[in-house]
């Protein structure tokens, strides 16, 4: 909990602040998007908390989770950490997906394992993200497992994240290759 200390988490909604707060305890930060309803009064609120707080994106592995990721980077470049789950980690029998339906290990694992994005950066190429097959469905498979992202993902935004990471060519090749043994 120390190091969530200074962080304030975006998270869609109420269920997710009580996740969170059931896992961390009362003194956690969220600011709740109200899914995907995001607005400049909430921008405005992650703005102001952001002076004093580390801005950390939790949103659920899905189309409109992703769009407030997007939005919320694009707003803040550079001064966003990101934390990810997947389908996969669902508590079992639940038919919602959502941080609030997510196992406590993968929540966890999830914020002590931030990605950073700084949307300044562009360090492959689209030449180079097609001339070495990343796009390939097999190969974002990988890509996406590794970061723990939705599998679903398109090749546009995994582009687009990839650069934000500052991942260049030979990253994704050691990734998708098997001999990248931690994250960035």
């Amino acid at each position: 909990m120390e190091e969530l200390k200074n962080s304030l988490i975006i998270v869609e909604g109420k269920t997710d602040t009580q996740k969170l707060k059931k896992i961390y305890g009362d003194s956690i930060k969220t600011i709740e998007t109200s899914g995907a309803g995001i607005n400049d009064k909430i921008l405005n609120n992650i703005k102001k908390a952001s002076k004093n707080n580390e801005i950390i994106v939790f949103t659920d592995p899905d189309g409109p989770g992703k769009k407030i990721r997007e939005r919320i980077n694009l707003e803040f470049p550079g001064k966003v950490k990101n934390a990810f789950i997947t389908k996969q980690d669902m508590v079992e029998g639940k038919k919602k997906i959502g941080i609030a339906e997510a196992t406590e290990e993968a929540i966890r694992d999830a914020l002590d394992n931030l990605i950073e994005f700084n949307n300044d950066n562009q360090t492959i190429s689209w030449h180079e993200y097609l001339d070495n097959d990343f796009y390939l469905k097999e190969n974002r498979t990988i890509i996406c497992n590794y970061y723990s992202f939705d599998s679903k993902t398109s090749s546009k935004t995994l582009f687009k994240w990839l650069n934000w990471m500052g991942n260049n060519v030979e990253d994704v090749k050691k990734i998708i290759e098997g001999k990248n043994n931690g994250t960035n």
